[in-house]
């Protein structure tokens, strides 16, 4: 419909345009009528069209007043009548073609034009008889060829729209798998660089992050767990597990959206706080140290943990070893002053300053 009224339309008013300029004045109530049917026309698609009805009622009435205006042209104007069985013919055959209306309303169509020929030949005043008889034979035939022709087109057609929906079908389908395997390789990439046990950073995403932070101050908090071997061989490894699963949560309460957290080795772990200096740094080493101190989440066990504290004015990401090796420096100088306390790295070579336990 939404390409079919607009093409009537523009049939009709060539038409109307046609009848005036080879009638001229004695044309006017034709060009009228054919006015009134296209407006009526247009009308019709769009009730249809506003209230999502199924097309065939409007197509069908389209067609019954074109056609009925098809025959009042041949009434009007004698010199019309070949003309006006020909627009018949070709109306009635075209329905079938482009029309894809269910088979009973193409029927119920072919049925009402021709009683409308039927009509107009009984109605014929003696002098157009012969003309309207004419009319009736031409739509007759064209019904029957309408008829046998609709049944191929109609399938054909549904052949098509079945195949274009089947494939608008497959491709939503593939577009939802395809989102669904950009989301998945997207979890991928982040589980990537995901320690499994802790839940924070893994080694990938430290080296990651050091290139990041490259030409930056930085200070890095080195932590290791007091005497956690032999945890492990008191309690088991699943608890060992879980006391690291709880460390790594208190680490991500503990530090800012900014600073990033990593599990550095079996028990160690490393902090990155961008543009901290070594106080801010110690007061953050010293935070996590009284959490983990008090906390009870990983079981009745008692841990502790102690942390080296570096920082580096400028961060050099091609060797970032330095850094890292004065932080690991600085976590040795607290386990050697008792463990479960902080140790501040001296870079101008002063001793290592052991912040001892509250």
């Amino acid at each position: 419909m939404a390409y079919g009224v607009p093409t009537i339309a523009i049939g009709v008013l060539a038409d109307d345009l046609h009848l005036l300029i080879r009638f001229g004045a004695v044309a006017r109530p034709a060009a009228a009528l054919g006015a009134i049917a296209i407006s009526a026309t247009i009308l019709l698609a769009r009730f249809g069209a506003a209230r999502g009805r199924r097309p065939e009622p409007a197509a069908m009435a389209i067609l019954l007043v074109l056609y009925a205006v098809t025959l009042l042209n041949g009434r009007l104007l004698p010199g019309m009548a070949p003309i006006s069985a020909g627009y018949q013919a070709l109306t009635l055959v075209g329905s079938a073609l482009f029309l894809a209306w269910a088979p009973a309303w193409h029927l119920t169509w072919l049925a009402a034009a021709v009683g409308l020929s039927i009509v107009q030949l009984l109605a014929a005043p003696a002098g157009v008889a012969a003309a309207a008889a004419s009319g009736l034979m031409v739509a007759v035939l064209a019904a029957l060829v309408s008829a046998v022709g609709h049944p191929l087109a109609y399938y054909r057609m549904q052949r098509v729209l079945e195949q274009q929906f089947e494939l608008r079908r497959l491709t939503g389908l593939a577009r939802r798998h395809e989102h669904a395997v950009e989301e998945l390789n997207r979890e991928l990439v982040r589980t990537a660089r995901i320690d499994t046990v802790t839940g924070i950073g893994n080694r990938r995403a430290l080296d990651e992050a050091i290139i990041s932070l490259a030409g930056t101050r930085l200070a890095a908090v080195l932590l290791d767990l007091d005497h956690f071997k032999a945890f492990n061989d008191r309690n088991g490894h699943l608890a060992g597990d879980e006391a690291l699963a709880r460390v790594g949560a208190i680490l991500r309460q503990a530090v800012r959206r900014q600073d990033l957290v990593f599990r550095y080795g079996g028990e160690e772990f490393l902090i990155l706080v961008p543009g901290a200096d070594g106080e801010s740094a110690a007061a953050l080493a010293e935070r996590v140290r009284l959490a983990v101190q008090d906390d009870r989440g990983a079981g009745p066990w008692h841990l502790t943990v102690s942390a080296g504290v570096a920082v580096a004015d400028r961060f050099s990401a091609s060797s970032p070893l330095g850094l890292l090796r004065r932080a690991d420096a600085a976590l040795y100088q607290a386990k050697r002053a008792g463990r479960n306390r902080v140790a501040i790295d001296d870079p101008s070579g002063q001793p290592l300053n052991a912040l001892a336990n509250a």
